[in-house]
């Protein structure tokens, strides 16, 4: 009998010890476990979705380091993928690549999150590929050195970008001890200081199980996952250490200011001022206070300073609240000559919600706003995924219900409450940007009195059938006797709508004296019209928690517009409105037009950008796609409201019209209110004649090679290299998308001989784009001055080997898995596949289109690839073009043994 006890007591221990734990059910399909390591693991199940997303979040970032430190944890982010005890560098990349997967990571202040987003079938390999990197990363020493040289290069590149200068400036002069005053990515001396010794002790001190939590979300089963974390991580060892414990920031007791003077030509400012943090009950109402006060074009700041006084061309406020004490922070894109009045105005918007109420719609707009941001955040699992985390990370309860709640709990007391208790005139900080021949140079004084004429100003002031072989499924084409297109995808999953009218058009319809017509006709449309004022029509859409403007493309143009279903008919309206009658308001396109021209000199200031519209005007020569997408400043100071109108009108013909609709809707009734708002809408007589794809413009040509340098006053060289390349309809398109893709990614042939083995660049990438008439292919380098001859001559060496050489078939496979896995995410949301139907629609590509790409893509061999890159990769016509910092002895044209054909290529 004895033995037969202790039999059973082992069969006992034995169940015990094998079975899984019990998960929570925090609400319906979210799983929440800790294991007894420590380690948290939530899941969010998602049927049906086909994709998932597997995020491990380690509760480490920039505050928790020490000053010899600084940067590290960023660091890390970059050498967690550069190798592990059984897979080298790139391997870890290129196994999530080779199923069509992607894979990334981040750094924050508070946390570091690593994430891989793929179908669902191989969330498991993702899982276990991501565990073995944060768990087993090398860290080795040689590549540990070229990473250095490549985060030095992002740290140059930042500096490069007005926005992230003016940001650590204003962050360094908010806070003056907490550790939020310092960049993430850290600095020159000690990236450079880093060892792996040095490595490994903060891994010791940060990266263990209590610290961490394991996020999936998508078209999994809880217990499973569950399951296989308990398999890769439940026997990892728990941490000794605590976080340690972060210096408190002194009150502040005076307003600060600073000057930056760059090599810039759109001035811009930014204003912090101290509030709560993350766990404060403060927190909902200061993101409600910030949506009122500066988010979009129905907010008070936007109003006062951009539509009344004409202060500023656009202006956004928004809370920044982590686990410590945040900032409420404002910017602005502006003229020089109106820093201070903007400051004022500025001020006196955020005083004036001391002293009065906010109306009722004003807070009902706000609410609606947030949850609506929420609402379609969830759409991917991403969003899912990233919202569970970071409610884990700062709350300890992933369940963002609670948050809506206080949300819709918000009362005008509590915003005046708030406005009151953490707008002063003592804690505010305020920066400008300007250019570097300004002599813009404020003192403290200006600065104090103009506090306080904001704070006088406050005072005074007052108060058809379904489509049977439609790669979406249950899409819905009608055709209107007035000849409007109407597509109707029904998915009720989600309830929001997408909406998107699309009419031919765009860059392709411009000429150089009309350059710039449709860009300005896009922002133009949504400001009025003949019953609705822009602000009557701004309040009507974010009433609805909706959006709705216009958008202008290389070849089309139109109005897109998005709402929760429950606001559908009532948006259309508002969306027929736009389209039919637009107001065409002469003082609202003089309000445009200098942001238009403000948009030009930031495209100025971004090298890249830059870099690309020269590559543009170059390769393309004569025709429009060469022309700049925002258009000439010539052109743009000669439209009159009239001109546009005409040009409009000409153009949004119902003929022209394909009107597609996603979402949480019924086609019969759909088609029958479209019929109701547009059916009256009178169409051209000879419409039936009228087809895009018939007014095809000539072709531009390329004999020989262009090359150009531009320079700046900066510390990096952009560089395009390119070839004319296929149109959309030519089915050279699918060879040379999987070409792209071989060269692309953190395990294509440019990421890994540029950077991870010669450390030439920071970023680089292929490109191609697909035009009506002519396109283009290339690649484009980040690069320091003196690597830039032999950036360029290793691009043409890699360009010379894809044309000589075929690829092997896992680099194969590899590239034509992304490519289909990228068009299956891409359509998760139903604004994407409103565009999606809309364009194949207006391009006569057909609703099966993505079965067909797909089957395309998969019938791609290597013979299809080396042949498409003979036919284009040409090395006697090409553009190449070069922005940035210039030394006299570093030459431009790459060196002839590498881009000269071998005698005999590889067949």
């Amino acid at each position: 009998m004895r033995s037969i006890a202790i039999l059973l007591n082992i069969l006992l221990v034995a169940i015990m010890s094998t079975s899984p734990l019990t998960a929570e059910e925090l609400a319906p399909h979210l799983h929440k476990v800790t294991l007894e390591n420590g380690l948290t693991v939530l899941v969010k199940e998602m049927p049906g979705t086909r994709v998932a997303t597997v995020q491990i979040w380690v509760k480490t970032g920039s505050v928790y380091e020490n000053a010899d430190e600084a940067g590290i944890t960023h660091f890390i982010e970059h050498m967690i993928f550069k190798g592990t005890e059984t897979r080298g560098p790139g391997e870890l990349a290129g196994a999530i690549e080779s199923v069509g997967g992607r894979i990334n990571a981040y750094t924050s202040y508070e946390y570091t999150v690593y994430h891989a987003t793929l179908s669902a079938v191989h969330w498991d390999m993702a899982f276990e590929l991501l565990a073995e990197a944060v768990m087993h990363s090398v860290f080795d020493p040689l590549e540990l050195e070229r990473e250095k040289k490549v985060v030095l290069e992002e740290v140059s590149m930042r500096y490069d970008r007005p926005n992230i200068t003016l940001f650590h400036e204003l962050m360094a002069t908010a806070y003056t001890k907490h550790p939020y005053r310092l960049p993430v990515i850290g600095n020159v001396e000690s990236i450079n200081s880093f060892s792996r010794d040095k490595i490994m002790e903060y891994i010791r001190k940060h990266y263990y199980p209590q610290n961490m939590t394991v996020v999936v979300a998508g078209d999994v089963k809880g217990r499973e996952v569950i399951a296989r974390a308990t398999d890769i991580m439940g026997n990892m060892a728990r941490g000794e250490t605590e976080p340690p414990a972060l210096p408190v920031e002194p009150v502040q007791e005076q307003a600060r200011f600073f000057t930056l003077k760059a090599d810039i030509m759109q001035p811009q400012m930014a204003i912090a001022i101290p509030v709560s943090k993350f766990d404060s009950p403060d927190t909902p109402v200061l993101d409600v206070l910030a949506q009122i006060a500066g988010h979009g074009e129905t907010s008070r700041l936007y109003r006062s300073l951009r539509d009344d006084k004409q202060l500023v061309y656009g202006i956004n406020a928004s809370a920044f609240t982590p686990a410590d004490p945040g900032m409420f922070e404002i910017t602005a894109v502006l003229d020089g000559n109106n820093m201070l009045p903007a400051f004022e105005a500025t001020l006196t918007e955020l005083f004036k919600l001391q002293y009065f109420f906010v109306t009722d719609e004003e807070l009902k707009r706000a609410k609606r706003g947030l949850e609506s941001d929420f609402v379609f955040n969830l759409e991917r699992v991403e969003g899912q995924a990233r919202v569970l985390g970071s409610f884990e990370m700062m709350t300890g309860d992933p369940r963002e219900e609670e948050y809506l709640e206080k949300i819709r709990a918000v009362t005008h007391e509590d915003i005046k409450k708030a406005a009151q208790k953490y707008f002063s005139e003592k804690t505010i900080n305020v920066g400008f940007l300007m250019p570097a021949d300004s002599v813009f140079e404020p003192g403290m004084q200006e600065i104090e009195t103009s506090i306080a004429r904001a704070r006088e100003a406050a005072i005074h002031s007052d108060s058809e059938a379904m489509l049977p072989n439609s790669y979406l499924s249950r899409v819905h084409r009608f055709r209107l006797e007035n000849g409007i297109t109407l597509l109707v995808r029904e998915d009720d999953t989600v309830p929001t709508v997408g909406i998107r009218a699309v009419f031919p058009g765009g860059l392709r319809e411009e000429t150089p004296l009309t350059n710039g017509a449709f860009s300005f006709i896009s922002d133009l449309l949504p400001k009025g019209t003949r019953r609705m004022t822009a602000k009557e029509l701004a309040e009507a859409v974010a009433d609805m928690a909706g959006g709705l403007t216009g958008f202008s493309g290389k070849n089309t143009f139109g109005i897109k517009a998005d709402f929760l279903a429950r606001f559908f008919p009532d948006g259309l309206v508002l969306v027929r409105d736009v389209m039919r009658e637009p107001a065409f308001d002469p003082q609202e396109a003089e309000k445009i037009r200098p942001e238009l021209l403000a948009q030009l000199k930031q495209q100025d200031d971004s090298l890249t950008s830059l870099a690309f519209q020269e590559f543009n005007s170059q390769l393309f020569g004569g025709h429009p796609y060469g022309l700049n997408s925002i258009g000439s400043a010539d052109a743009i100071k000669s439209f009159t409201a009239a001109a546009l109108e005409g040009i409009y009108f000409k153009h949004a013909r119902p003929e022209n019209l394909v009107l597609a609709i996603s979402g949480d809707v019924k086609a019969e009734e759909t088609k029958d209110l479209v019929n109701r708002l547009f059916g009256d809408w009178q169409r051209e007589k000879s419409w039936e004649n009228k087809r895009i794809e018939e007014e095809m413009l000539p072709p531009t040509t390329l004999t020989k090679e262009k090359i150009k340098e531009i320079s700046r006053d900066k510390e990096q060289v952009h560089l395009v290299i390119g070839f004319l390349g296929a149109t959309l309809k030519d089915t050279d398109r699918f060879g040379l998308e999987v070409l792209d893709t071989i060269l692309s990614g953190q395990s294509g042939r440019l990421f890994i001989e540029l950077r991870d083995k010669q450390s030439l660049a920071y970023s680089l990438s292929s490109f191609s784009f697909f035009g009506l008439d002519t396109g283009a292919f290339g690649i484009y380098v980040g690069t320091s001055p003196e690597k830039k001859e032999q950036a360029i001559n290793s691009v043409w060496h890699e360009l010379k080997t894809i044309r000589e050489k075929r690829v092997d078939e896992e680099e194969l496979d590899r590239a034509k898995n992304i490519l289909i896995s990228q068009y299956e995410l891409a359509l998760q949301t139903h604004s994407a596949q409103a565009l999606e139907l809309g364009l194949n629609e207006t391009y006569g590509l057909g609703q099966d289109f993505g079965s067909r790409y797909i089957q395309a893509i998969e019938e791609i061999d290597a013979a299809k690839v080396i042949e498409v890159a003979r036919k284009y990769i040409l090395p006697n016509a090409y553009v190449m073009i070069a922005v940035g910092a210039a030394r006299p002895d570093n030459a431009l044209k790459p060196d002839a043994n590498n881009i000269k054909p071998s005698e005999e290529p590889e067949k």
